[in-house]
């Protein structure tokens, strides 16, 4: 366990640090407007504060008087109504504890409320384990939402039918278990909702559903799955805060340590799974397993994980309870490749939660995730799509023999019915071999005694004649580290051309400070006339030749799509095809995410300006490259 608390600490401190990036300067107190094609998932977390006769009644607190209300549960469901279709909610889950004492008086409340979602929108409802006994029993659950409810609904796609458990007792049927399906268009999801602590049984049938949807984002939405490690960290929070005062609270830090996969559990007796056990057994096993939604911890009040499954995916897994009636947001933009999570206050309206309890840092509340991506089978024989020669992204290619991955930047739509220009930038592999600065067959750096460079030649004389004479190429950009341009001098190209020379980041990294100082430099070399013709590059030409390829069409005002598109040609093209590693291009997408704008190429514009450039530097960049 000592390893998961550090990979949370790394983890949490990382996505942190991005969400206070992304929302320290803009931190709406509204949600922002929907992006075209965008949908959005909901979650309502612990509903268990009533009032009126079916009341709290444990340690001695008398009943309530009068009929059973809950002004929070009627918030939520209000505000559901009435935003499902400026939102296009395509679905609800509620992650357990709908009630607090298991009674009819607050069933017959919850199965009212729930009940002004028929019809409108289609929602999952998973027990906590205030919703059935500890040994299991959902009879109540079942009284009020049986599988029966949904029977004709498309999107209801079936319930676990039961098992006996150790005790006699028959558990887990009807629809305490459940699968459910959303989507839109190409992007489908399927929602796994499993009761608290959930027992091996109902794992091992989720997990076959989840065989025959191999074409599906899978969610898991459960009660019990992050929070306090130990069952006694919870209330340890809790009691220090209890124990300050109201100017030591506002500085109270809660110790991040004590907070990650739970090891205990509440239900099912010596059967029921912890949040670990059924990480473990069930969901990093998931291949396509991107969201894990839970609540429960209402003494931790919120808590977040990330964390990778088997099949090298990553797994986000959220807890929210914070008894504040408050909603969680997903929000999914495919245009984008991103996901915007918020938190709102459906009794103010909807407002963004910004900070509740000792959780200051709207970071808790607002992020974004990387878009979801579908891997394929482990031993698929199906070959990756291919992109017609005649498709405007193919048409860009150049022939530049014994070069890889060669083709101009220009050729695509660009801002106001205008193009990018041909003939002035050109994207590549690297013009020459990596220098030996690594162990063979591994990444590991030798030391720099024994480096050996520079690299083989990748420049026929054919290919000099045509790049250089022909199309006068004046300066090649070499993005790669100095372990790969190791003895280097000057370009493989000749004396001729500018050999410039920027080790520079991909991907994510250029949200860092050095990923930044070199993209600083990168653009500078475009933004110098003199230069051009250019022909920039890595190695491969792919990471991080596309990352900044992408944003130098983005500022032109390609769109988001081709922008996407024309990075996965580096590897559509390839002889064989290769699936592109989508996860890379969502971990570019999250650093323009970090920055406000109704597209992904404002947003790109944003991340150029911040980085000490104007708008006169993209203005001038704009008429070298725009016709």
């Amino acid at each position: 366990m000592k390893t998961l608390k550090m990979n949370f600490m790394v983890s949490l401190m990382a996505a942190l640090a991005a969400v206070a990036a992304a929302f320290a300067d803009r931190s709406p107190a509204t949600l922002p407007p929907l992006p075209d094609g965008a949908f959005t998932y909901a979650v309502i977390p612990d509903t268990q504060g009533y009032d009126g006769e079916g009341r709290h009644t444990k340690r001695g607190r008398k009943p309530g008087v009068g009929p059973t209300r809950n002004a929070k549960f009627d918030a939520i469901v209000d505000w559901l109504v009435a935003n499902a279709k400026s939102q296009n909610i395509l679905f609800v889950t509620h992650t357990g504890d709908i009630t607090d004492m298991n009674n009819d008086f607050q069933w017959r409340f919850a199965s009212n409320a729930m009940a002004r979602l028929d019809g409108v929108l289609p929602y999952s409802i998973t027990p906590g384990n205030h919703d059935m006994r500890h040994d299991g029993d959902t009879s109540l659950f079942q009284r009020y939402f049986p599988a029966s409810r949904y029977a004709g609904c498309a999107w209801y796609a079936g319930t676990f039918g039961g098992y006996t458990n150790s005790a006699g007792l028959f558990v887990s049927g009807n629809n305490a278990n459940s699968i459910c399906l959303f989507g839109q268009g190409s992007e489908k999801f399927v929602v796994v909702n499993l009761e608290c602590n959930a027992p091996d049984p109902v794992l091992a049938w989720a997990a076959s559903e989840l065989e025959r949807l191999p074409d599906r984002h899978v969610i898991v939405a459960t009660h019990m799955d992050v929070g306090s490690i130990e069952k006694k960290n919870g209330r340890r929070i809790s009691n220090d805060v209890k124990n300050l005062s109201a100017e030591e609270r506002a500085r109270y830090a809660p110790d991040l340590s004590m907070l990650g996969r739970m090891k205990w559990h509440k239900c099912h007796d010596k059967e029921g799974n912890s949040g670990v056990a059924i990480w473990e057994k069930f969901t990093s096993r998931i291949r396509n397993a991107f969201l894990v939604v839970s609540g429960d911890q209402g003494m931790i009040k919120i808590t977040r994980l990330d964390e990778r499954g088997v099949h090298g995916n990553m797994v986000h897994s959220l807890m929210q309870d914070t008894g504040g009636g408050f909603i969680r947001l997903f929000r999914f933009v495919p245009a984008e490749k991103v996901v915007h999570c918020y938190t709102i206050d459906p009794g103010k309206g909807g407002e963004l939660v910004r900070s509740y309890y000792v959780w200051r840092d709207s970071g808790w509340f607002n992020f974004d995730l990387p878009y979801p991506v579908l891997s394929s089978p482990d031993g698929a024989t199906a070959a990756p799509p291919t992109i017609p020669d005649d498709d405007p992204i193919a048409l860009r290619k150049v022939a530049w023999k014994g070069v890889p991955n060669a083709r101009d930047l220009g050729g695509l739509p660009g801002m106001d019915g205008k193009r990018v220009r041909k003939g002035r930038i050109y994207r590549t592999a690297g013009l020459n071999d990596n220098a030996h600065y690594r162990e063979k067959g591994t990444k590991k750096t030798l030391p720099k005694s024994e480096w050996k460079g520079p690299g083989r030649s990748r420049i026929k004389p054919e290919t000099h004649e045509l790049v250089v004479e022909k199309l006068g190429v004046k300066t090649d950009l070499d993005l790669r580290n100095d372990g790969e341009t190791f003895g280097m001098t000057g370009s493989p190209l000749g004396d001729k051309v500018r050999w410039v020379h920027v080790s520079s980041s991909g991907y994510d990294g250029l949200a860092t400070e050095t990923g930044r100082k070199a993209f600083i430099e990168d653009f500078k070399v475009f933004l110098d006339e003199t230069n051009y013709p250019i022909v920039f590059h890595c190695i491969a030409g792919a990471d991080r030749t596309g990352s900044l390829a992408c944003i130098l069409n983005g500022l032109l005002g390609v769109d988001a799509d081709l922008l996407h598109r024309d990075w996965q040609y580096t590897w559509l093209n390839r002889t064989p095809p290769m699936y592109p590693p989508e996860e890379r291009w969502n971990r570019l997408m999250t650093v323009f995410s970090a920055y406000e704008g109704a597209t992904l190429n404002e947003k790109i514009e944003k991340y150029v300006l911040s980085n000490g450039f104007t708008a006169a530097d993209i203005a001038k960049f704009r008429a070298l490259m725009l016709e």
